[in-house]
C-alpha cells in the first residue's frame, strides 16, 4: 500500500485539475495531483479545440462588456444559474487568460502580431474568445503541465481516487486504487479538489474521452455533498455519424458552418432565424432532432453540415487537426457536406458549490465539470475552458487558505484496507456480468429513454433499466490485479450507474423543458412552477431529490 502526504489533493488531472494544483501551490500549499489516466492525455480539455470566453478592456469589440457576458452567461443558462459564479466568471477570465500566456500558452493573433483573434459562438453578443487554431485545450494543458514541473507538484499518474475520508464531518484524506498494480493507495490531506469531469460516458453516442465516467459526481455523493441540476446535459450539434467507429466523435465548429436537411434546407432559419446556426447549444441540438424526427432527416439519422462556402485553404488553416481527420476519413470539407447528429458534450450539473468552490464539506471543493451552477440549464460555447481556469484556480486559493492553519491530517489506514477488500470481493465474483456489458445496457438506455427529448414514461423506464444494473453483480475475467483494466472499469461502472439514476430523477421531477432538458409530455417553460433548481443527495434509502428557488443557496440538503 502506498501512502503520499500533502495538504491538498486534486482528484482529476484536466485542466481544472492543473489549474487548481496550481492555484494552491501558488499560495503555499504542498500539493499532489492524482489522474486516473496519464498528464496532458486524460480528460475532456486536451480534446477542447474552442476558445476561452474572456471580456478584457485591451482586446474587446467596441459595445462589448463583462457585464453583457454575464448577461448572455444567465440568458443561456435560462436564468438558474448561480449568478455569483457567473459574475466570477467574468470578472476573472480576462485575468487568467494573461495568466496562462505567462505560463507559456500561446493564442491566434492579427495580422499586427499584437492583437488577439477572437471567435464568436452561440449565444455570445459578440466575438470575445482567445483560442489557437483548434487546439486551444492542448495548449492551456502543455502550459499548466509546465508551471506545475516548476513549482515541484507531483503527478500520481494512472491512480483512480474511489473515496473521500472524513473524521468528525471533516476531509481526513482520501483512497485510490492503482490502475498499474490494483492496489490501494492511501492520500493523507486536510482538503480534496474533485476535478475528475462530467460524464459522457454514460450515453451511447458522446464526444467526451473514455475516462468521463461521472467519478466526480460519485465522489461527491459519497463524501455527502449533494449535487445540482443534473437533469441538464448537454448535447454538442454536431457529432460524427458515420463510420460507426467515429459515431459520436466532435465533427466541427458551428462558427465555421451550415446546417441542412435532407431536403437542403437551412433549417435553422425555422427556429432562430436571426442568429441561424449561432444559437445556443440546447436550440440547435433540439432542431436537429426535429428535423429528423419530422422525416427531414438524412439516411443515417441527421443532418448534413456544409463548410464549402468557406474560401479554399480556410478549414485547413483555422482547424488544421479537424482538417486533418476529414481527409484521413476520406472527406474533404471543401466538397463534401458531412452527415452529423447530436453527442453528448458537457454536464451542465455537479456537486454543489460557492463562488469559492467550496462544498459543505469542510474541507471539500471542486473544479471544472465536476461542479454545477455555473451554467444553468444550458452552457454558452466557450465558456467551458474559461470555468476550467475560474474554477480551478478560485478553487486552488481557497484550499490553500482553508488547509494553511490545520496540522497534518492522517486518515486510517483500515480505510485503505476496506478499499482492497472491495477490489479482492470484485476480483472473487463468478456470477453476473462483466462492466462492458453492464455500461453498455446503460448506454443504450439512457440514449434512448435520457435523450434530447424525454418524457416521465421514458425517464421511468430508464430508471427502471438502471435499478436492474445496479443489482447486476459485476464479473471480471481477468483475476489478477496488475494492469486490470477491466477492475478499473468496475469501479467506473458504480460512478456512471449512481450518475444515471441522478440525471434520470433530476429529469423527471422538472415537469418542464427549459434549456438542455426537453420534455415531450411538457414542452414549455414554467416560470411559475420550475424557476428553480433540483438537488440530489445520498439518503437513507438512495438517491433523493428536493427542490429550492433559483438564487437560493443549496450546498446543504
Amino acid at each position: 500500500m502506498k501512502r503520499y502526504q500533502c495538504d491538498v489533493l486534486v482528484a482529476g488531472g484536466g485542466g481544472a485539475g492543473l489549474m487548481a494544483a496550481y492555484g494552491a501551490a501558488l499560495n503555499n500549499a504542498s500539493v499532489m495531483v492524482a489522474i486516473k489516466g496519464r498528464a496532458q492525455r486524460s480528460g475532456a480539455t486536451v480534446m477542447a479545440p474552442g476558445a476561452i470566453s474572456a471580456v478584457d478592456d485591451r482586446w474587446k469589440k467596441e459595445g462589448d462588456s463583462r457585464e453583457l457576458h454575464f448577461e448572455d452567461t444567465m440568458e443561456g443558462g435560462r436564468f438558474v444559474n448561480d449568478r455569483d459564479m457567473v459574475k466570477v466568471l467574468c470578472e476573472r477570465s480576462p485575468e487568467l487568460v494573461l495568466e496562462l500566456e505567462r505560463m507559456g500558452a500561446l493564442f491566434q493573433r492579427e495580422d499586427d502580431g499584437a492583437s488577439y483573434s477572437l471567435r464568436i459562438d452561440g449565444g455570445h453578443s459578440f466575438p470575445r474568445c482567445p483560442f489557437l487554431e483548434d487546439r486551444t485545450g492542448k495548449e492551456m494543458l502543455k502550459a499548466m503541465a509546465g508551471a506545475l514541473r516548476k513549482l515541484h507538484v507531483p503527478l500520481c499518474e494512472e491512480v483512480m481516487v474511489t473515496r473521500i475520508l472524513k473524521r468528525g464531518g471533516r476531509v481526513t484524506g482520501a483512497v485510490g486504487v492503482s490502475a498499474v498494480t490494483g492496489e490501494a493507495v492511501i492520500f493523507d490531506c486536510s482538503t480534496v479538489i474533485i476535478a475528475a469531469g462530467g460524464a459522457g460516458m454514460i450515453y451511447e453516442n458522446s464526444d467526451n474521452p473514455t475516462d468521463l465516467t461521472g467519478d466526480s459526481y460519485g465522489l461527491a455523493l459519497g463524501a455527502g455533498a449533494p449535487l445540482r441540476d443534473m437533469e441538464f446535459v448537454q448535447f454538442y450539434p454536431v457529432g460524427f455519424l458515420q463510420p460507426p467507429s467515429m459515431k459520436g466523435i466532435f465533427a466541427g465548429l458551428l462558427y465555421y458552418s451550415r446546417l441542412y436537411n435532407a431536403a437542403g434546407e437551412r433549417f435553422m432559419e425555422r427556429y432562430d432565424p436571426e442568429r441561424l446556426e449561432l444559437s445556443t447549444r440546447d436550440r440547435v441540438s433540439m432542431a436537429i432532432a426535429e428535423e429528423v424526427r419530422q422525416g427531414r432527416g438524412t439516411p443515417g439519422g441527421g443532418v448534413y453540415m456544409d463548410m464549402t462556402y468557406q474560401e479554399p485553404g480556410f478549414i485547413a488553416k483555422m482547424t488544421p487537426a479537424l482538417h486533418s481527420t476529414y481527409m484521413n476519413m476520406g472527406l474533404d470539407p471543401e466538397k463534401d457536406r458531412i452527415e452529423v447528429a447530436p453527442t453528448v458534450h458537457h454536464f451542465m450539473g455537479g456537486m454543489v458549490v460557492d463562488a469559492s468552490w467550496s462544498s459543505n464539506v469542510p474541507g471539500l471543493f471542486g473544479a471544472g465539470e465536476a461542479c454545477g451552477g455555473m451554467h444553468g440549464a444550458n452552457r454558452l460555447s466557450q465558456n467551458a475552458l474559461a470555468e476550467i481556469i475560474v474554477s480551478g484556480m478560485t478553487a486552488g486559493e481557497s484550499a490553500a487558505r482553508y488547509s494553511a492553519n490545520l496540522p497534518p491530517s492522517f486518515a486510517d489506514p483500515a480505510e485503505a484496507e476496506s478499499e482492497e477488500h472491495k477490489v479482492r470481493a470484485l476480483l472473487s465474483s463468478e456470477a453476473g456480468e462483466t462492466p462492458g456489458e453492464v455500461r453498455e445496457k446503460l448506454r443504450k438506455t439512457m440514449g434512448e429513454n435520457g435523450g434530447v427529448f424525454r418524457s416521465k414514461e421514458s425517464l421511468e423506464k430508464a430508471l427502471a433499466h438502471i435499478a436492474e444494473l445496479k443489482a447486476t453483480p459485476l464479473r471480471i475475467r481477468q483475476k489478477d490485479t496488475a494492469m486490470n483494466r477491466e477492475l478499473i472499469e468496475a469501479l467506473e461502472t458504480e460512478n456512471m450507474l449512481k450518475t444515471a439514476e441522478a440525471v434520470a430523477r433530476s429529469a423527471l421531477a422538472r415537469e418542464e423543458s427549459r434549456g438542455a432538458h426537453f420534455r415531450e409530455d411538457f414542452p414549455e417553460a414554467d416560470d411559475g412552477r420550475f424557476m428553480k433548481n433540483f438537488y440530489v443527495a445520498e439518503g437513507k434509502d438512495g438517491l433523493e431529490v428536493y427542490s429550492k428557488s433559483a438564487g437560493m443557496k443549496g450546498a446543504s440538503a
